[in-house]
């Protein structure tokens, strides 16, 4: 039986800043597969780990802000796909050689700011293909995946979701912290995922 692929999700708020933090948890914990949102690298950023490959998407206009990374283990089979590179979303996407049927991987992030429309969103499910996994920063709130009240761009999504036969998986703990007191904790960081082709001899995925 083939051994799960780890795969972990996070807001870096700045990925430079914990390269060693990064490297040592990836190390300790197993993982196969980081998705990481807000590396805030630009075109002139290098950034390696020992043993796994980077692949990453900057903010359109270049400057140290947004941005998403996939960090995946180099022994792992793949190849990058199509990079996402709008003001609204940022993403770096892999395909992994899975047999029998390959798997699309994808780190997301969305800024708070920009309206998505739900045609936008299935547009962007529908270039990873019938079978994948995207996870990231969204900027959507919806209580259906435990953040606190459902904002209009999270009632988007959803419906988003619902129209291309995803599921969604989230930990419905708070993945936001803000340092300003008078804000609270949200869920803004979560996976979605599909699974239309189907086959023995897939790997489990564990987050």
């Amino acid at each position: 039986m083939p051994a799960p692929l780890r795969v972990v999700l996070w807001n870096a708020n700045g990925l430079l800043n914990h390269k060693l933090e990064l490297q040592t948890f990836l190390d300790r914990h197993k993982i196969d597969i980081a998705l990481i949102s807000e590396t805030h690298f630009t075109s002139r950023t290098v950034f390696k780990i020992p043993h796994y490959t980077v692949y990453h998407t900057i903010h359109p206009d270049n400057t140290a802000h947004g941005g998403a990374a996939i960090i995946l283990r180099s022994s792992l089979r793949h190849y990058e796909l199509l990079r996402h590179q709008s003001e609204a979303i940022q993403a770096a996407t892999v395909r992994l050689d899975i047999r029998p049927c390959p798997l699309t991987i994808s780190a997301v992030y969305c800024p708070p700011r920009h309206v998505i429309h739900t045609d936008d969103y299935i547009t962007f499910f529908q270039s990873l293909g019938s079978r994948f996994l995207r996870g990231g920063d969204w900027n959507a709130k919806h209580t259906a995946w435990g953040a606190r009240l459902i904002t209009p761009k999270g009632r988007i999504l959803l419906a988003a979701i619902s129209n291309y036969n995803c599921q969604f998986f989230s930990t419905g703990g708070p993945t936001y912290w803000p340092t300003d007191p008078h804000k609270l904790r949200d869920l803004l960081d979560f996976l979605a995922m599909a699974y239309r082709a189907g086959g023995g001899g897939d790997k489990t995925i564990h987050f």
